[in-house]
């Protein structure tokens, strides 16, 4: 059994079905991808709705509502309580759960998600990718070699369990007043320090166009990883502000993930506003910047969703 973990309430319920979506799409053994919903406030229609897709589906879902009263706390600037679940996976995935792969909801999955789970995790609790750019990691006393980016984790629950995420986040948050940047990342790089790095590939993150097309030189030992991971992404991952649900999200691969979107029981949800003349021009002068970098894509997506395969009447 391959376990998936996902996080969401109503508002990105459906951007967890996208990940799921083009989790399927490109496994190799969907039967024995069994994902699991971490969900916060979801209504009884939504659970309907998810069962009534996964019917169809070969793969297997499990919806846990998993609200506890300490989470609003957590609920920091624009990540709310439902950001802060996995936190507490431990807690309510069964015993028989032992290694895990957990997902954001803002990515794509273009390879078979079970490969995540070869890879030698050297008796790390966790498994990661690093994170490009975005984040000030001196503030914590951290190297950007050594921070990593927690959209993307496979995780040994039992290294996890022994940790005591839950207690020791909400001991970090309290610390530092609550005012970290990126609350559940920045405190799980201070309470796993001894992670196992994956390749880019895993996490492939918007900055990694222009760490190679600049050749960014606090990159340079990494260039030919970057590179690869921007021809042969296995998980593309749209971080920052514009998401691919935003109509000026600039993401060269934006089309990807609606796609995969498009294959859900949610309709289409793009985010219109209105744009100023400045970012109207950005628009228009990234449309051949975006052009090139999807060229660099050398995958070939799935995409079509496999059907259920039922036995054969005897």
């Amino acid at each position: 059994m391959i376990t998936v973990v996902l996080c969401a309430d109503e508002g990105y319920v459906d951007k967890a079905a996208a990940v799921m979506a083009s989790t399927i799409c490109h496994s190799e053994t969907p039967e024995a991808l069994h994902f699991y919903l971490l969900g916060y406030n979801l209504s009884a229609n939504t659970h309907q709705q998810l069962y009534q897709w996964f019917s169809s589906l070969p793969a297997s879902l499990t919806i846990i509502d998993a609200e506890n009263n300490s989470w609003p706390e957590l609920a920091l600037g624009r990540f709310g309580p439902a950001a802060m679940l996995r936190l507490g996976m431990h807690n309510w995935l069964p015993m028989s759960c032992r290694k895990v792969i957990y997902l954001d909801c803002d990515l794509v999955v273009l390879d078979d998600i079970a490969n995540l789970l070869s890879f030698d995790m050297q008796n790390a609790p966790v498994a990661c990718v690093a994170n490009l750019q975005g984040t000030d990691q001196s503030r914590m006393g951290l190297d950007y070699r050594n921070y990593f980016n927690s959209g993307v984790l496979v995780v040994d629950l039992a290294g996890w369990k022994a940790r005591n995420v839950l207690d020791q986040v909400e001991q970090i948050l309290k610390q530092h007043d609550y005012t970290l940047d990126y609350p559940d990342q920045d405190a799980l790089n201070l309470i796993f320090p001894d992670w196992h790095r994956l390749p880019m590939r895993w996490n492939m993150q918007p900055y990694a166009y222009a760490a190679v097309e600049k050749s960014v030189a606090h990159y340079a030992d990494w260039q030919e990883e970057l590179g690869h991971a921007t021809r042969h992404p296995a998980i593309i991952h749209f971080i920052g502000s514009r998401k691919p649900w935003h109509a000026n999200s600039r993401h060269p691969l934006t089309d990807l993930y609606r796609h995969y979107h498009s294959l859900t029981p949610w309709q289409p949800l793009i985010r219109y506003s209105s744009p100023s003349l400045q970012q109207r021009l950005k628009h228009a002068l990234s449309w051949f910047k975006n052009r090139r970098r999807r060229q660099r894509l050398q995958v070939v997506p799935v995409m079509q969703l496999p059907s259920l395969k039922k036995d054969s009447p005897t």
